[in-house]
């Protein structure tokens, strides 16, 4: 960047997309750091980077996963008030109900807070397990607020969920297999308590995007219409057709284009009103999950992304559940979705150090030194090369230095070159890559070939975090996360960086970031300074990776900080979770604390009979192994 033309915060904003992924929560402040806005319409902010320093003097480590309560909160509202405008837009009448699928991010204090922002609306939650029933059971105390149990289930989960309906819940019991249908009526002939239940209909179409195969007719759950029928046959035989209140459907997570959703609502809104006739009872429509969260900001049809509104997703259900029924003659049904994704991605930012580096493969040459002091043909070559460079030959240059070096390293294979021969030359061939980048910069148009060059001069930043355990899915799936550095926003970020984590897996790296036209190689970053912490985020990680992280190499979950705003717009921690200990995560893989150090002390003991410890210096080490079992997990 020339003098003329200084680096500002608005040119980091659009460097790093803010704007565009950051759905309002996020923005770059006046000192140059990452300021959270929990509720996008009040005043109030939260300096991101100031919120770690005081994590320092906490004495709480790094990696960090901050859960932001009042995007939370907001996230809630957003949707119960966008599906709330749908329905007066077209004078719909029936209601919304939202429903949280706890799976998306099943911790405590999050449930909570998701359950308790949503009470005014009834909102329900959703379970797909026996042991999220339980944990849901005591939480979920609003008795007009739907639970609804999906999953694969046993006598013992149907008896928790319908004894349930005494304690004051409304549990709604989906049968995703044909085989329930008779378990949950002799379970609630048993127990002498009428079940209110639903049916997940596997419809024909699939969704779109990553997760598409989790719908259509080859999906993992639900009952195809034959089955339905088969479903409605052996209910009607019981004298239970009443029981049946819902019909649910799932077109998959992260619905990236809005015409799979319109598709699969006109099969399933014809579905129901089919089943209304049989079953006079039903009164609720689930229309699953499937908001997408636009994770690059592209608002494309692009896996990370989504071709849709909130506020367009609302009215298209709202619709075309309200145009099947008018048609039918149907009453209006209760609208519920199981929006996790949507409602929890935002509130969590992981927070993270950058430990060391790896510098580029492109140093500084020197191509007049190199032809002053080299005879090699092939090296001087590469050092011609540089000095016949300008922005218009630079492609030409660019397939020449491949073709020199390629006979160089021909000429180093056969012996005819030394090894400091074959030094210079790679120098030599890095750094002009380097100088045909900055040529190319002058350029209207950059070929396709030259666009590849800056991924190959990347530097590797290493970082203290797992890449398995707090963004499995970046690894697994190779999903794009927001990232970006927390301050020295007002700097102009001149190094190109990948990330590496600290494990020992060559996969825990992240080569792949958010950018509106495609994915970008390289995370644009500022260049380290001596005795000063570099600290990046990774955003909109609130949904799925603290469920899925895995311990590769026994590194465990983060610190979590639950951050709030009080009356008077002072952040506030409302609740500090500990991460895991060295001691934890051994118990997760069967390793005792106890066993382990009787094993240790017999071998301390053993040094010290034959000479090789003091009996003062193996007290240290006694101590020092006992102490690692309380250390966190992560570096110091």
């Amino acid at each position: 960047m020339s003098a003329l033309e200084p680096w500002t915060i608005a040119k980091s904003a659009q460097t790093y997309g803010l704007g565009h992924w950051g759905a309002g929560y996020f923005q770059i402040n006046k000192k140059g750091h990452v300021a959270v806005t929990p509720d996008p319409a009040q005043p109030g902010q939260i300096d991101l980077f100031e919120l770690i320093e005081a994590m320092h003097e906490r004495d709480i480590k790094l990696p960090v996963l901050f859960r932001f309560n009042g995007i939370l909160r907001h996230r809630v509202q957003a949707i119960y008030r966008a599906f709330a405008a749908a329905i007066d837009e077209y004078a719909y009448k029936g209601v919304y109900q939202p429903v949280y699928p706890i799976k998306v991010n099943q911790q405590h204090q999050v449930v909570a807070e998701i359950n308790e922002a949503g009470r005014a609306f009834n909102m329900g939650l959703e379970v797909g397990s026996k042991p999220e029933l339980v944990a849901v059971l005591a939480i979920q105390d609003n008795p007009d607020a739907p639970l609804i149990c999906n999953g694969y289930k046993d006598r013992e989960y149907i008896r928790l969920a319908l004894t349930a309906r005494r304690v004051g819940r409304r549990p709604l019991i989906v049968i995703e297999k044909p085989s329930e249908v008779s378990m949950v009526l002799d379970v609630a002939r048993d127990l002498g308590i009428e079940p209110e239940l639903g049916f997940r209909l596997r419809l024909t179409g699939k969704g779109a995007g990553r997760w598409e195969a989790s719908g259509g007719e080859r999906a993992k759950f639900g009952l195809n219409v034959p089955e339905l029928v088969e479903a409605l046959t052996e209910l009607e035989a019981a004298d239970a057709l009443q029981y049946v209140k819902l019909l649910h459907f799932h077109v998959g997570s992260q619905l990236n284009r809005i015409s799979s959703l319109k598709v699969a609502l006109r099969e399933a809104s014809q579905v129901y009103v089919q089943l209304r006739k049989r079953c006079p009872e039903m009164s609720f429509l689930d229309v699953g999950g499937g908001l997408a969260v636009d994770y690059d900001g592209s608002q494309t049809a692009w896996e990370s992304s989504m071709n849709y509104t909130l506020e367009e997703y609302a009215r298209d259900v709202i619709w075309s559940v309200q145009q099947a029924c008018d048609q039918a003659e149907c009453p209006h049904p209760t609208i519920i979705t199981e929006c996790g994704r949507a409602t929890v991605a935002y509130h969590s930012v992981l927070v993270f150090e950058v430990l060391d580096i790896t510098q580029s493969l492109a140093g500084p040459c020197d191509p007049q030194h190199v032809l002053g002091t080299m005879e090699a043909p092939a090296v001087r070559n590469l050092a011609q090369l540089m000095l016949d460079l300008s922005p218009k030959n630079c492609q030409e240059i660019l397939h020449d230095a491949v073709e020199a070096r390629q006979d160089m390293l021909q000429q180093f294979a056969l012996g005819l070159l030394t090894l400091e021969e074959r030094a210079m030359g790679d120098r030599c061939y890095w750094a002009l890559l380097e100088a045909i980048t900055r040529a190319a910069e002058h350029l209207h148009y950059v070929p396709e070939d030259l666009q590849a060059i800056p991924a190959l001069l990347t530097e590797t930043y290493f970082c203290n975090l797992s890449i398995f355990q707090s963004l499995p899915d970046s690894w697994a799936l190779d999903q794009i996360f927001p990232i970006m550095p927390v301050s020295r926003l007002r700097e102009e970020p001149t190094r190109r960086v990948i990330l590496g984590d600290i494990t020992c897996d060559s996969d825990g790296k992240i080569d792949r970031f958010a950018d509106l036209r495609d994915v970008n190689r390289y995370l644009p970053a500022h260049p380290l300074r001596a005795g000063e912490r570099y600290y990046l985020a990774a955003f909109l990680v609130g949904a799925y990776q603290e469920i899925l992280g895995d311990l590769h190499n026994l590194f465990g979950d983060t610190n979590a900080v639950h951050v709030d705003l009080n009356g008077d717009g002072r952040v506030e921690l409302t609740n500090v979770v500990k991460g895991d200990s060295v001691r934890q995560v051994l118990n997760y893989v069967q390793y005792e604390k106890r066993d382990l150090l009787e094993r240790w002390r017999h071998a301390v003991e053993r040094a010290v009979s034959e000479g090789r410890l003091k009996p003062r210096e193996s007290a240290a080490v006694l101590r020092q192994f006992e102490k690692a079992f309380d250390e966190y997990t992560y570096l110091r």
